[in-house]
Parts: C-alpha cells; sequence; structure tokens
C-alpha cells in the first residue's frame, strides 16, 4: 500500500476478498445462539482481516462489509441487513469489530513490521487476535446493555459462554495468518 498515492489495486481486490469472505462465513448458520447472539464462524475472518491486512487494509474490509449489510445486502449473520441491526441487540459486535479491525491491525502492522522470527510470528499474531477479542467483546457488552437492555452482568453472562470458544477461533485465525504471512511475505502490513 503506497500512502502517497492511496490504495493500489491489489489493496483494493484485498480489501473486497476479505469484507466478501466475511459475508460468506455470515451466511453460513451459526452454530448455536446465546440469547439474541449467534455464535458462528465469520468472526474467524473478522480476526483474519486485520492479522493479514493490518490496521488500514483490515479496518477497510470490515468497513466495507459492514456499509454494504447496511445498505441492505443480506450478509450479515442470518441473512440480515440495514441499518437495524447496527442498533439491534448484536450490533454492538458490529462496531466492536470495526474497532477491533484498526486497533488490532495497528498491533499487527507494529509487529510484523519488526519481522518477527518465524517461531513467534504465531504468538504476536496470537496477541493481535486477543486484541481483537477484546474490541469486539466491549462493543458486544456496551451493545446489549444499550441495544438489548440487558444489565451489565447479564451482558457479561451472556458473553461469557463465547469468549472461550472465540479464543479458539482466534488461534484458528492465527494459524491461517501464519500460513499466508508465510507463503506471501509481500503480503505483510
Amino acid at each position: 500500500m503506497s500512502s502517497r498515492n492511496g490504495f493500489q489495486a491489489t489493496d483494493l481486490a484485498l480489501i473486497a476478498v476479505f469484507a466478501a469472505l466475511v459475508a460468506v462465513l455470515a451466511v453460513i448458520p451459526p452454530m448455536f445462539m446465546v440469547g439474541a447472539v449467534p455464535f458462528a464462524l465469520q468472526m474467524v475472518a473478522v480476526m483474519l482481516a486485520p492479522m493479514v491486512l493490518g490496521s488500514i487494509r483490515g479496518g477497510c474490509a470490515v468497513s466495507l462489509y459492514i456499509l454494504v449489510g447496511a445498505l441492505g445486502l443480506p450478509v450479515f449473520s442470518g441473512g440480515s441487513s440495514g441499518i437495524g441491526v447496527l442498533v439491534g441487540p448484536t450490533g454492538g459486535y458490529l462496531w466492536g469489530w470495526l474497532i477491533g479491525a484498526f486497533v488490532a491491525g495497528a498491533v499487527a502492522t507494529s509487529v510484523l513490521r519488526r519481522r518477527p522470527r518465524k517461531s513467534m510470528l504465531p504468538v504476536w499474531l496470537f496477541v493481535v487476535a486477543l486484541v481483537d477479542l477484546v474490541c469486539v467483546y466491549l462493543g458486544g457488552i456496551f451493545g446489549l446493555m444499550g441495544f438489548a437492555k440487558l444489565s451489565l452482568n447479564a451482558a457479561l453472562a451472556a458473553n461469557l459462554v463465547l469468549f472461550g470458544l472465540d479464543v479458539v477461533k482466534g488461534i484458528l485465525a492465527c494459524l491461517i495468518a501464519t500460513a499466508v504471512l508465510t507463503a506471501f511475505p509481500r503480503l505483510m502490513p
């Protein structure tokens, strides 16, 4: 990505591909529901985008996904769409994804520019996944409190069940990102 000239064609293609990956994984039916929150595979793609693309491109990929869904394409979990999803019970998670993509992407960019040893790359990417998860879960908790009118304790309890499973998804995203960045080192932000 050239900061002087904006995005190159490759950057735009990567942003679109990762936004599409999130959308594709969103339409796969959730494994299960915890209250109003669907537990779907798209979280792997949401964590993968900032790991592989960094802050700006990863954040733009998640932004594109949210924009397309808000404009009416049925790309949100369960085939839903529209602005109402952004202010519904799961809306806080979408806002957390957006914030997490930029924040975790900034951590990924900082780590990857230091060119960590190959053996340490998965460890550093797991740190990136944890940063992303913290952003997502903070958004989700505040969303459940604000949009679904849950108490802090109820929102925390609803998320407690999911967090451990999302850590497993974070490990999967780390393994995928390690393979991608090892195979395509020029992709590093």
